[in-house]
């Protein structure tokens, strides 16, 4: 999946049929310049470029066919020159794994020097916005600064995913996210989410995480590779505050080099349970991380209903290796909450297909010849848990149904080759 992303990084934007865009200025060779503005029904296979924001109104829908590619042409400077998707109504973007939809920049601007730039807004769903599920997609480059509302303050960096509705469906799948500014996903105000076989790299300049989930928010983080990230991978925050509390079951994931580039002092790392949330955790791989999973002793999780085990644990640097139980999180008794588990496996190398982790723990870029598989003599293999099941088994809107996967015996994202 790693080689693919680097692949698509640089994929031709050339529409390979005869038929026009549904929706736009197209021209016969599938390219639409200067989209903007509301837009509904479905977007055929094609290049668009986007120099507005685009409103999908509620109740309406917008369906994006595999081989939309969304480039987006600003500049991060301002909410008015970093376009973004305003989903009020709902969006469908089911791309296939040899043609996938791209969420992206202009051509010229797709570098990883822009990652942090913030060039485009992301995909704003309000609270009207019943569905927004995504699978097989590219999304990278955004970020860009905000307008002053409930959710921000103006000139902070936007999500690249915002969801606000805990009736709502939110599913990520089978894709990338990579080089954004700040939070690749916040359901702030709740959904029922699937985030299911996906990689998210390069997250983040001093802050910002893979998935920040708040109050409301019910699901699944699985099967997900987490590299690079500034802050943490997956961190479910909430209590419940007339909504339901968060319940995320987080379980067969992989973290590496994640929580350096955060500037807060003791921040950042893998996963992080804090403010009432609850969730299962198990068969976690966390390499080279800033801090192992952490239960926030100054912002308590509901501790009781965090299970947490069968995490394999490996670090090349000394002081990491002293924070995969972070001593800094205690209970009012001043003991520890984060403490090794019977079925924890401690610096042993995890022994990947093809990637070398004494890698220096700063890189940020991947290369497209590493691969994050396990070898067949790895510790990790038949060393996890898989007799429980997840908060949920399903999730079906806007006539598609994701099925959740349940836990597997290896431990981490992947198994062997």
């Amino acid at each position: 999946m790693l080689a693919l992303a680097i692949m698509f990084a640089f994929a031709s934007c050339e529409k390979d049929d005869d038929n026009g865009p549904e929706n736009g200025n197209g021209d016969d060779n599938g390219t639409a310049e200067g989209l903007s503005g509301e837009l509904t029904g479905t977007l055929e296979k094609g290049t668009y470029t986007v120099i507005g924001d685009i409103i999908v109104p509620a109740g309406e829908e917008l369906v994006l066919e595999p081989g939309v590619i969304l480039a987006f042409d600003g500049d991060g400077l301002s909410p008015d020159t970093s376009p973004e998707i305003q989903l009020f109504g709902n969006l469908v973007a089911m791309g296939m794994p040899d043609d996938p939809i791209m969420f992206t920049v202009v051509e010229e601007k797709r570098d990883p020097e822009n990652a942090f730039d913030g060039l485009w807004g992301g995909i704003q769903a309000m609270s009207t916005c019943q569905y927004l599920i995504l699978k097989h997609t590219i999304i990278e480059y955004s970020g860009g600064p905000a307008r002053q509302s409930e959710a921000y303050d103006a000139g902070d960096p936007r999500y690249t995913i915002h969801f606000v509705n805990p009736e709502g469906v939110l599913v990520f799948k089978n894709s990338i996210m990579r080089h954004l500014a700040y939070d690749a996903i916040r359901p702030q105000g709740g959904a029922q989410m699937a985030i299911i076989n996906n990689i998210f790299y390069n997250i983040g300049e001093t802050g910002g995480e893979g998935l920040n989930a708040k109050d409301g928010t019910v699901g699944v983080v699985a099967y997900n590779l987490f590299y690079s990230i500034a802050t943490n991978g997956s961190k479910p925050a909430g209590p419940g505050d007339g909504v339901p509390q968060a319940n995320i079951d987080t379980y067969n994931n992989t973290f590496i080099n994640g929580g350096f580039r955060r500037a807060q002092a003791g921040r950042g790392g893998s996963i992080n349970y804090e403010q009432g949330a609850a969730g299962q955790v198990y068969n976690n791989l966390i390499v080279n991380c800033r801090f192992g999973i952490r239960l926030r002793g100054d912002l308590f999780p509901d501790v009781d209903k965090v299970p947490y085990d069968f995490t394999h644990y490996y670090a090349y640097d000394e002081t990491d290796q002293e924070n995969f139980w972070p001593t800094t999180d205690l209970d009012d008794d001043g003991n520890p909450i984060t403490v090794q588990k019977e079925g924890d496996i401690i610096q042993v190398d995890p022994l990947f297909a093809n990637y070398d982790v004494t890698t220096d723990k700063m890189t940020a870029i991947s290369d497209d010849a590493w691969s994050f598989r396990l070898t067949a003599d790895s510790p990790g293999l038949n060393a996890g848990y898989a007799d429980f099941s997840p908060v949920i088994s399903s999730l079906t809107a806007g006539g598609v149904t994701i099925n959740i996967p349940g836990p597997s015996s290896f431990i981490g994202a992947y198994g062997t080759e």
